[in-house]
């Protein structure tokens, strides 16, 4: 059965919303985000990358995590943002390696309906990000998730409204570097996200979850 980025969103919720609320703060979330993503590019590097997967889509999940804590509509954000373009160059796909190029075809704004499924996101930022070097994409993804964190630090320092556009800003760019690691590595989202969260919490297997808190 499909499942949805707003039904991703809640089912992470429904795990761990409980637990993360008890046990850590917003700059826990972003550690733990960012420790699961250099596991995961520890390990693709590595000759044994048999817990790249897990660890890719665990970061995603500690990143969903903290869209949770904040209630983000993240579909309604990356839909207003990544709606059959990139938002840098505006075109699709994207040609922000190309600078200047007169060829370059502006989509305006989408004629389809707003993709209803994790796979469909897939789909849609495939298209805009076309075989991409995995390598590149982990550099921006770090990069990225160093923003993120700014951005997050620079609300909570001075609790502004333009701040807090700024991390729905950086949280969109942030989610699809998320999928464009996946397409670059032919990973379907859907499938390893259901394997790892259907059930409930990868590691005790309950939901919510009930891990010890150490």
């Amino acid at each position: 059965m499909p499942l949805s980025l707003n039904q991703a969103q809640a089912l992470i919720q429904e795990i761990y919303g409980i637990p993360d609320d008890r046990l850590y703060e917003v700059e826990d979330l972003l550690y733990y985000e960012q420790k699961f993503i250099l596991r995961y590019i520890k390990l693709l590097q590595s000759k044994d990358r048999s817990g790249v997967v897990e660890n890719l889509v665990v970061a995603l999940a500690w990143f969903l995590a903290l869209m949770n804590r904040y209630h983000f509509d993240l579909e309604k954000i990356i839909w207003k943002r990544y709606s059959y373009k990139c938002p840098f160059c505006m075109d699709i796909p994207c040609s922000c390696s190309k600078k200047g190029d007169p060829k370059a075809k502006k989509t305006g704004r989408p004629t389809s309906r707003k993709p209803q499924s994790l796979k469909e996101w897939q789909e849609v930022i495939g298209k805009i990000y076309p075989g991409e070097n995995i390598n590149e994409v982990n550099f921006t993804i770090l990069y990225q998730t160093n923003n993120l964190d700014y951005a997050f630090r620079n609300f909570l320092r001075r609790k502004e409204k333009k701040h807090f556009q700024g991390i729905e800003t950086q949280s969109a760019d942030c989610f699809v570097l998320f999928v464009r690691a996946l397409n670059a590595l032919e990973i379907d989202l859907e499938k390893e996200f259901d394997h790892l969260f259907g059930k409930g919490c990868y590691v005790c297997h309950k939901m919510p979850c009930e891990c010890n808190y150490t």
